[in-house]
């Protein structure tokens, strides 16, 4: 059970969070209805499907296993999506889960090598992606925002023992991994032996780790946005979603 200091720490960095989006003319809406996930993904002109780890065709995603976070315009519009799914990998590392299910979403062929936290990182895991932006707010950091709202409603939902993504190297060069949230980066996370399809074999795996979550939290480091103030050129429109976290 998650310490009181904990969730009130977490409920007021979200709550300082959704405010600040506010004064952007961002709303946020927090959704366990993976249907309507891929209904608004198929209704925004120019932006790909929702990506395979969070598809109907590969996962029976539940209320109890997946939310995704919508960003909203004073028009209704949706102008960012993020997605979060657990899994309950127990003993099995994440390198092993990626042996049995990358190439089933991706093609290609692993090696036996891997990043080294994805050796070690395992029990309840939520992975974090489909992270996408609408052009018109690419420089506003939405992305980090919700982002830093995905984070911490993943911890309350869940307490997971890790949360982890894939993002491209750019990004995490430039400072994105930490307008995101993330502290832990590492060059490379799996290894292919074969080209993948629709995704880059060199991204970078970012993480954190729970107790990475309630320290951030308590100590408000991810909600003060005068602490990163780097802005990426790469972060915009439907390229976020593979170039961010697939």
């Amino acid at each position: 059970m998650q310490k009181a200091s904990v969730i009130h720490a977490v409920t007021r960095l979200i709550s300082s969070l959704e405010m600040e989006l506010e004064g952007k003319g961002v709303g946020i809406e927090v959704s366990e209805d993976f249907h309507e996930l891929e209904r608004v993904c198929k209704s925004i002109e120019g932006r790909k499907n929702i990506s395979e780890p969070f598809s109907s065709k590969y996962y029976d995603i539940m209320p109890r296993n997946g939310f995704w976070v919508r960003g909203f315009n004073t028009k209704g519009e949706t102008v960012g999506t993020q997605v979060m799914r657990l899994s309950e990998l127990g003993a099995t590392t994440l390198a092993s889960y990626w042996q049995q299910h990358l190439k089933r979403l991706h093609g290609g062929k692993l090696k036996e090598s891997s990043s080294p936290a994805a050796q070690q990182i395992k029990g309840r895991v939520v992975y974090h992606g489909d992270v996408w932006v609408d052009r018109s707010c690419a420089r506003m950091n939405l992305a980090g925002l919700m982002s830093r709202i995905a984070l911490p409603t993943a911890l309350l939902k869940w307490e997971p023992d890790y949360v982890y993504g894939f993002m491209d190297e750019r990004l995490c060069l430039s400072g994105f991994a930490l307008k995101e949230g993330y502290f832990h980066c590492e060059p490379i996370g799996s290894h292919w032996a074969e080209q993948p399809r629709d995704i880059n074999p060199n991204d970078w795996l970012v993480w954190m780790a729970r107790r990475d979550l309630e320290y951030l939290a308590e100590q408000r480091m991810i909600s003060n946005p005068s602490r990163s103030q780097l802005h990426s050129p790469h972060f915009e429109n439907d390229k976020a979603t593979k170039d961010a976290h697939n």
